[in-house]
């Protein structure tokens, strides 16, 4: 593997789960030293961090102090005040218990992938002048299950270089 890969993916790792102790959420959430690279893992903690950002919108509006408005789409008028900020409390709370769960999913996956794998399994190819460069979850029960089968939309990271 390069050290651009390994050394970008720990960036981004750090920048999605927000410090080096793996917090997220109000789950803590474990990725072993030989993941964090994996483009698998780095897509389900891209998603479980759009999440969160969306609970934390719903948060800020709700503890926020501000005026809520929403718009009843049957009929088009605005909800008072109250019930706006009531449903949108249910809702931030929801997302915060729906957010814990998919936490807990994301890190039962982690676990599964992380059996017996030794990291991410990377590939080059090269013309003489220009190379590419593909990283996949290299994980056996990946790798196993997906033996004859087509894995359109699996993740990967690829790299394009022109070389010198």
């Amino acid at each position: 593997m390069s050290e651009f890969s390994e050394r970008s993916n720990r960036d981004k790792f750090t920048e999605i789960v927000g410090n080096e102790d793996g917090s997220l959420g109000t789950i803590d959430i474990y990725v072993p030293e030989q993941c964090m690279s994996c483009p698998r893992i780095i897509e389900a903690l891209n998603n479980l961090d759009e999440y969160r950002k969306t609970v934390n919108r719903l948060l800020a509006m709700a503890l926020g102090g501000d005026k809520v408005a929403l718009v009843d789409e049957a009929t088009g008028e605005t909800l008072d005040e109250d019930k706006a900020t009531k449903i949108v409390c249910k809702m931030a709370a929801s997302g915060m218990n729906e957010l814990d769960e998919n936490i807990a999913k994301a890190q039962r996956d982690i676990y599964m992938l992380a059996n017996g794998c030794t990291g991410p399994l990377g590939l080059q190819a090269s013309d003489g002048e220009r190379r590419v460069s593909v990283h996949m979850c290299d994980s056996p029960g990946v790798f196993y299950s997906g033996l004859g089968e087509s894995q359109i939309g699996e993740a990967v990271i690829i790299e394009r270089e022109l070389e010198e």
